[in-house]
């Protein structure tokens, strides 16, 4: 059994858009163009300016309403792409969460499927926790990394003051 989730097919001609019609469908562009140009980018202040620009397109894409069921479903079909294949800490952020957000409001308005993250079942029976972006665990475990370096550092000056005030 897959989980994976199939959006239903454009076969009728009503749902043929003219690319002009719907305006998400140059800020998908502007996005998918964006996350290629931040992919190639070497680091320093191109990386920072292509950055920059991921979150841009990001932020117009998400402010960009949707005309059409075409464009729905295009959006819908983007985000679940940008999911499974965004693996960089920089383009995965706040907005994220926004963007999943927004594909589960347009897949009730149009009646698909939600974008879910279904466990994965061992023969054995035991679940494995749903799969999550490979950016967003790396920045969880930056924070918890940083989180841990601070107790140390706490601990230690606490303990290092309970020695000195025995001597």
């Amino acid at each position: 059994m897959t989980h994976a989730l199939i959006l239903p097919t454009l076969a009728a001609d009503d749902d043929r858009v003219p690319f002009h019609a719907d305006p998400v469908l140059a800020a998908i562009d502007r996005h998918n163009e964006a996350l290629a140009v931040f992919a190639a980018a070497p680091l320093g202040r191109a990386r920072a300016r292509a950055r920059d620009e991921l979150h841009e397109a990001l932020a117009a894409l998400l402010a960009t309403p949707c005309t059409t069921r075409t464009g729905m479903l295009s959006l819908i079909r983007h985000f679940r792409r940008w999911e499974t294949e965004e693996t960089s800490p920089d383009a995965c952020g706040p907005e994220f969460g926004i963007a999943m957000a927004r594909a589960a409001d347009l897949s009730v308005c149009l009646g698909v499927p939600p974008i879910q993250h279904l466990p994965v079942v061992l023969p054995s029976g035991r679940l494995i926790a749903p799969a999550r972006p490979a950016a967003c665990i790396g920045r969880a475990l930056i924070r918890g990394a940083e989180a841990l370096a601070a107790l140390v550092i706490i601990a230690g000056g606490a303990g290092l003051i309970g020695i000195a005030t025995l001597l």
